[in-house]
């Protein structure tokens, strides 16, 4: 039985020419995949390295900004931040604790 389907199948395709046109046609469609599917690859390989890139770039922009924090946090900094203000030191600091009853009304 298996013969006789193989042979009629095999007749087919000699007589009208299609084995040829099957086997191009899965060709074309299985060549077209893989350069669709290598074409993915690439980009999402561009796109991992711009990432990465751009993770550097931020991190060495970090670091760059933490240096200037402890810059400006430095005493140095400070005292001449005060200096320039015209700030003075206070004397004598007075605590104001409110009352537990007292509420502020919005009108």
């Amino acid at each position: 039985m298996f013969k006789t389907k193989y042979q009629q199948l095999k007749g087919f395709t000699e007589s009208n020419g299609l084995l040829p046109v099957v086997l191009v046609s899965i060709t074309i469609v299985l060549g077209s995949a893989y350069i669709w599917q290598v074409n993915i690859s690439a980009t999402a390989g561009y796109e991992m390295r711009e990432l990465s890139q751009s993770i550097d770039d931020l991190k060495l922009e970090k670091d760059k900004l933490d240096l200037k924090v402890a810059k400006l946090q430095s005493v140095d900094s400070v005292s001449t931040r005060v200096q320039m203000l015209g700030l003075s030191k206070v004397s004598k600091i007075e605590y104001i604790t409110p009352d537990r009853g007292a509420v502020a009304i919005n009108r």
